[in-house]
């Protein structure tokens, strides 16, 4: 599986909208990559049964994941009262994905997708949280320009590329 080493976890966070979730299901279908929603529990975690673990003991969960997978996408845009979680799983050894991009597009496709993820209030008040707490630029992550101005979202193999260089 060249470009997605052994032994990865990523976590894949960042703006609403700006295809996390399509690029952590890419990495699943070509790279064979363990693909975990965490929003989406249980239908979108392979081992719906270690939610407990991650509920109480980030470590533990980490070290049962990495029993079960070599490679571990955790797709999860994070609310920000939740950094300090965060920065445990980066003390465990995840890889943070920022994915960053246009607000104003991002927010048109959040409400072109409908209430699949809450009213468009959500996204609001989610980005201005984000805003608020200067993140990508505090979290010292790989940052993907995922959406640009115009409305257009990077290729899932630019995005590989750029995650793993």
């Amino acid at each position: 599986m060249p470009g997605v080493p052994k032994q990865t976890t990523i976590l894949l966070s960042g703006i609403p909208a700006t295809r996390k979730s399509t690029f952590g299901r890419y990495l699943a279908h070509e790279h064979g990559v363990a693909h975990y929603d965490m929003e989406c529990h249980p239908r979108g975690w392979p081992h719906p049964e270690l939610k407990e673990k991650w509920d109480s003991d980030r470590a533990a969960f980490l070290a049962q994941l990495r029993q079960h997978h070599d490679r571990i996408a955790l797709d999860w845009g994070f609310p920000v009262h939740c950094l300090p979680l965060v920065s445990e799983l980066r003390g465990l050894g995840v890889r943070l994905i920022w994915f960053d991009g246009d607000v104003a597009r991002a927010r048109d496709a959040f409400q072109h997708r409908g209430n699949e993820k809450g009213p468009i209030e959500n996204f609001d008040h989610q980005v201005a949280a984000i805003q608020n707490a200067g993140c990508p630029a505090s979290l010292n992550c790989v940052i993907v320009p995922a959406l640009s101005a115009s409305g257009v979202f990077l290729d899932p193999r630019q995005i590989e590329s750029l995650v793993f260089p």
